[in-house]
């Protein structure tokens, strides 16, 4: 049976009612973009981050590709006016991504006594880190086991450059390997037998994260 051809009637109305539910979805993402901070609080949290960036490439953790590949991803959003401080998120920072490619690194401020405050240089340097290595990778909605234990391994990293402490080799939090803290906060999330870390290989990643330990 011969195919038949669109009128160029039906083919506008077609184009017209897929731009029409382009615009509806990003308008309805922009809708769901958290509240900025006041501007005096942006100025201060910028700052901080510049000083905090300084710190870390002083230390061995910045001078090396991993650390050299996510403090420049850091000072790309900065550079963008995309780097945003707010206190309408609940994680320590957020990397968004929205459907036609718009995306910010988000930082998180309390609210204290009604008024914003930041929170301290290390936790505020754990968090973009930790970010930092979503947006290298992408911004998937469901990062993969991997890929968390990467983000939690460089904001530690970042932390201790700023704190100047030194890491151990098998990275905990709370007292745990990062792979048993990820593998219980995120129980939803796929495994990536693939996922290469940023700026590191596979067998660092498993051997500092504690993946290659038997589960428990």
């Amino acid at each position: 049976m011969a195919s038949r051809k669109l009128s160029p009637l039906r083919l506008a109305i077609i184009l017209l009612i897929g731009g029409a539910c382009i615009f509806a979805a990003d308008w309805y993402r922009r809708s769901k973009r958290p509240t900025p901070a006041p501007a005096e609080v942006q100025k201060e949290g910028i700052e901080r981050v510049r000083a905090i960036l300084e710190k870390v490439t002083a230390s061995e953790f910045g001078q090396s590709e991993r650390g050299k590949t996510l403090s420049a991803t850091i000072r790309r959003f900065m550079e963008r006016g995309r780097l945003i401080f707010t206190a309408a998120i609940s994680p320590q920072a957020l990397y968004r991504r929205e459907f036609l490619g718009y995306d910010a690194l988000y930082v998180k401020t309390m609210e204290i006594g009604g008024r914003l405050v930041l929170r301290d240089d290390e936790i505020m340097a754990e968090g973009v880190f930790h970010e930092a290595v979503h947006a290298v990778r992408g911004g998937s909605e469901r990062a993969s086991i991997e890929e968390e234990c990467d983000g939690f391994a460089a904001g530690l990293a970042a932390g201790a450059a700023v704190t100047g402490t030194q890491l151990p080799d098998l990275l905990l939090i709370d007292g745990k390997p990062i792979a048993d803290f990820v593998q219980k906060a995120y129980p939803r999330n796929p495994r990536s037998p693939d996922y290469q870390p940023v700026g590191e290989t596979r067998e660092w990643l498993l051997r500092r994260a504690g993946l290659m330990r038997p589960p428990h």
